[in-house]
């Protein structure tokens, strides 16, 4: 909703904390933990820190492809995020 309203550096605060909780009560592969870690990086990733973005991403994709099937929505979603963010860097380092 932070995100949504504009309010992307809350946003990134929420989703840290949510992220930090869930690393240390989640399995690495847990679905949750997963969705929240992709969604701090579009959060990331709308804040102009695409660096952040592509670094959590390459994680989560990482562990999807051992842990998901190859044409899994969730794992295509994080893969195509991946790509759009590596895309927008290069147009970045590119200016």
């Amino acid at each position: 909703a932070y995100q949504a309203n504009g309010q992307t550096k809350e946003a990134i605060q929420l989703l840290e904390q949510v992220v930090a909780i869930e690393k240390t009560s989640l399995a690495e592969d847990h679905p949750s933990r997963l969705a929240s870690q992709h969604a701090l990086a579009g959060a990331y990733q709308a804040n102009g820190q695409t660096k952040e973005a592509i670094q959590l991403l390459e994680q989560v994709v990482a562990i999807r492809k051992t842990s998901l099937a190859e044409g899994h929505p969730d794992r295509l979603g994080s893969e195509h995020s991946l790509a759009k963010a590596i895309e927008a860097s290069r147009r970045l380092e590119e200016s």
